[in-house]
């Protein structure tokens, strides 16, 4: 199995993260970061 570790939680971060997990939907993925809340901001406008 891939093990694959994220550093950071912003924007980047959880991106990275799912963007792994579409490649390989088995890998075992963490991601390490400081605050308890993770970014999940999108840098697109909706509007």
């Amino acid at each position: 199995m891939t093990k694959i570790v994220v550093i950071g939680g912003s924007a980047a971060g959880p991106k990275a993260a799912a963007r792994a997990r579409r490649l390989d939907e088995n890998a075992e993925i963490t991601i390490i970061q400081k605050s308890p809340d993770l970014s999940m901001a999108s840098c697109r406008d909706f509007s």
